[in-house]
């Protein structure tokens, strides 16, 4: 049982998110998570997998110009129901609080409803954490630019990435349960 988990970052923000949620799918017994960037994916890729999360860094609340291309190649799967009955779940980052996070998980989740995918909500227990860093539409991070390209990179905080792998391992076990 496959899970893809695939990242349009374009400056290594959002790849740090997606490793978060590929340790959460790593965490269900029997499925086997593939990590990878959309520039290294074939769409064919997509239809071995149960499950599939995909995310983007944010421009102006849309999914990069990197994942919109990814998207844009997934016509042929789509015409033939490929992806159909599959489970989906996103993922995005931005650079400022209102830099749209849930707007372009939205956006990611579109292609998946013309798919016919089954989307898995970001939701958890209500806590401190989840009241201040969570999404229901799928995890997300907001990540400062670096002061300066020699700055070390930014990273998502502690409970946002705690939040992500929550919502990778039920991405999996969902896929899991519905392809059992």
């Amino acid at each position: 049982m496959k899970i893809l988990v695939l990242h349009g970052s374009m400056f290594g923000h959002t790849e740090v998110l997606g490793n978060a949620i590929a340790e959460g799918a790593k965490q269900v017994e029997g499925v086997k998570v593939i990590f990878k960037s959309v520039d290294e994916t074939e769409p064919d890729e997509l239809k071995d997998a149960i499950g599939i999360i995909w995310g983007s860094s944010g421009i102006f609340g849309e999914p990069s110009p990197k994942m919109a291309t990814f998207l844009s190649k997934l016509g042929q799967l789509w015409f033939t129901g490929a992806l159909q009955g599959k489970v989906g779940g996103v993922f995005a980052t931005a650079s400022t609080q209102h830099g749209g996070v849930e707007n372009v998980c939205k956006a990611l989740q579109t292609p998946m409803q013309h798919h016919g995918m089954i989307i898995v909500s970001n939701t958890g227990p209500i806590n401190a954490e989840r009241s201040q860093y969570g999404n229901p539409y799928g995890a997300t991070a907001v990540i400062p630019v670096e002061t300066s390209k020699e700055a070390p990179m930014n990273k998502p905080n502690d409970s946002e990435m705690q939040i992500a792998r929550e919502y990778g391992k039920l991405v999996a076990e969902t896929a899991k349960k519905l392809h059992s």
